[in-house]
């Protein structure tokens, strides 16, 4: 009984609960640091940070405006000292303009600081001189600037009111002045406000002409009768006055390949039988294997057709010039 006692007096005491690992523990009260202590040392220590981030920014500042008083008053004295005026101008590529119209076109000279010459300004200077087609400015310190131009190269004269000179992409870039060259051939037909109103338009006809021309020459018939003349006819082809004789050779609309070896064959024949033309219509639209030559003096007009590649046929005519 006493045993049974005894067990069951253990039950019936209260046991003493574990206390949890994760429950949060009482910060002893008697330490000398309260939350509020802690909090006024974490404010001050962002103070001090924030003092610290403060005057670095302002020590970067300060460099920054030493830095940039420094490189001003270099500057200034770079652009003002006598150490930088250009010595030495150099101009490359200018043929038929003369060292002095090439600088006095760029706007500079000798003595001017270096630092004063702006590439970009003489180059767009150069390019209002009609005679240069390209323009690079280059400066080398301390004392020299090197111009390299790409001048126009007049291959024709085109008669508008006044002469003007054609480059050779078919552009009219001056008016004819004394001293200019004066290239042939004359090139006609143009009025001066189609240059006004259409000048893309007028180029790309110039340059037909100019590839005419050209294809004249290659073919050698420079040599046997000079080019003279290209006309703009009123349909928009191409005639030709070439020889001392001034002959007149209507072309008509390109392609001008096998109109120009019908006319080599042509006045090789007519030179070695001694006869001289005076016009010739290599534009028959309806038999364009024909050709059309009126002769001069007392000569009958012929009618000519190409009957093989070696040779013309010839068909008198009743008709005279």
């Amino acid at each position: 009984m006493k045993a049974l006692g005894k067990i069951l007096g253990r039950r019936g005491r209260p046991s003493a609960k574990p206390t949890p690992a994760n429950r949060r523990r009482e910060r002893p009260s008697g330490d000398g640091t309260s939350d509020a202590g802690m909090r006024d040392g974490e404010a001050k220590g962002r103070g001090r940070k924030v003092l610290a981030f403060g005057a670095k920014v302002m020590l970067a500042f300060a460099a920054a405006a030493a830095c940039l008083g420094v490189g001003m008053a270099a500057y200034g004295h770079a652009t003002s000292s006598t150490y930088f005026a250009v010595t030495s101008l150099e101009v490359r590529g200018a043929r038929l303009l003369e060292k002095g119209a090439v600088l006095e076109a760029a706007g500079i000279k000798e003595g001017v600081n270096i630092f004063a010459v702006k590439a970009s300004e003489v180059e767009r200077r150069l390019a209002g001189e009609p005679w240069i087609a390209e323009a690079r400015v280059k400066r080398r310190l301390p004392r020299s600037v090197t111009i390299e131009v790409v001048e126009r190269r007049a291959v024709a004269t085109a008669i508008f009111d006044v002469p003007y000179l054609v480059d050779d992409v078919g552009r009219v870039f001056k008016r004819w002045a004394p001293g200019d060259p004066a290239p042939a051939p004359f090139v006609t037909g143009f009025a001066r406000e189609e240059l006004a109103d259409d000048e893309p338009g007028v180029t790309t006809e110039m340059r037909d002409a100019i590839s005419l021309a050209t294809r004249y020459r290659e073919a050698g018939l420079e040599r046997i009768a000079p080019l003279g003349e290209v006309h703009r006819e009123v349909d928009g082809g191409f005639s030709l006055t070439v020889g001392e004789d001034a002959t007149y050779i209507r072309f008509g609309h390109g392609p001008y390949r096998v109109k120009l070896a019908r006319l080599v064959t042509l006045l090789a024949r007519m030179r070695a039988d001694g006869e001289r033309p005076a016009v010739v219509f290599l534009d028959n639209r309806v038999r364009p294997d024909r050709v059309t030559v009126k002769m001069k003096r007392d000569e009958k007009p012929i009618e000519t057709a190409q009957g093989s590649a070696d040779g013309v046929d010839a068909k008198k005519t009743v008709s005279k010039i």
